[in-house]
């Protein structure tokens, strides 16, 4: 009886222990994407305070979409729309001050980031949000979705 018991609480132990274990490998996963996305949000400010949207493309999927009240149609679709959207809001004094990374989910090979950044366009302060889906793609992570709220 007494050996049952002993027996009963070690494979209690085991259970919580692997569950333990189990929530520090995705603590530290998480962890290291929060920082791959952290890089990847700013190298996206640098690319769009270059003035060049060429410098861009490398972040979003061919088949991107901008979603934005400041396209028409609301939607933008494809990286070469996109992009030459953005070449416009260049052209139009746009600047990114800073990109923060409010929140971020992950499943898989698609990541939800959820952002509030701050932009000076033609001398004027906004703050607004950004809505990104990420999905990796050939071991990168790259944009499909980008919604923009002011």
């Amino acid at each position: 009886m007494k050996s049952l018991r002993k027996l009963k609480t070690i494979h209690v132990l085991l259970f919580f222990s692997i569950i333990i274990l189990s929530q520090s490998c995705d603590n530290s996963k998480n962890q290291q994407l929060m920082k791959e996305f952290q890089l990847q949000t700013e190298e996206w400010k640098q690319a769009y305070n270059s003035l060049n949207a060429q410098n861009l493309i490398t972040l979003y999927s061919e088949d991107a979409q901008y979603i934005s009240s400041h396209v028409a149609g609301l939607v933008e679709n494809g990286r070469n729309d996109l992009i030459a959207n953005f070449q416009n809001g260049m052209n139009m004094g746009g600047k990114i001050d800073s990109v923060e990374i409010l929140r971020m989910d992950v499943s898989g090979n698609l990541a939800t980031l959820l952002c509030k950044y701050q932009a000076t366009n033609a001398g004027v302060t906004v703050i607004g949000r950004n809505l990104l889906v990420l999905k990796k793609i050939k071991g990168k992570w790259l944009i499909t979705i980008h919604m923009t709220v002011v």
